[in-house]
């Protein structure tokens, strides 16, 4: 072969090897700033959700324990957050949810607490439901790699 079809050759092979080269590193590039704005963005989702339900548990809670009658007015929007969980959640999250909701109906049927039930109560791990729920979301994240 003559010299020059071979310098032509390699000529041809490096400009190939090098456009395939930073084809591929931007196509990786992108797939991977495309990922991590997908898993941002679902992140953001869930604890937008979730955080909106711990705190309309929080208020939900203060006023079961002052109450005897349920307010179906005051658990619409528990329930509504409740529903959106169940359409993304993992099964734990979506069960201590549904606990949660629960237990604030069983609690606004019971008796009004007094204040020294409600401090026993705060040493009771089983009536922590927001603190339950939490650990259910954080261990979500974790397994989903989320956060």
């Amino acid at each position: 072969m003559d010299q020059a079809y071979i310098s032509t050759l390699a000529a041809l092979a490096g400009t190939i090897i090098g456009g395939l080269t930073s084809f591929l590193t931007a196509w990786v590039t992108t797939n991977v700033q495309a990922r991590n704005q997908r898993i941002s963005a679902e992140t953001a989702r869930r604890q937008e959700i979730y955080g909106a339900f711990m705190d309309e548990v929080a208020l939900l809670y203060s006023r079961a324990l002052r109450s005897e009658q349920v307010d179906y007015a005051d658990l619409v929007k528990a329930f509504a957050l409740r529903g959106r969980i169940t359409l993304m959640a993992t099964p734990p999250v979506f069960e201590c949810a549904e606990r949660a909701v629960k237990f604030l109906v069983d609690l606004y049927l019971g008796p009004v607490r007094t204040p020294q039930e409600v401090r026993a109560m705060m040493d009771n791990e089983s009536v922590d439901i927001i603190g339950e729920f939490a650990k259910r979301c954080r261990e979500e994240f974790r397994v989903l790699g989320l956060g």
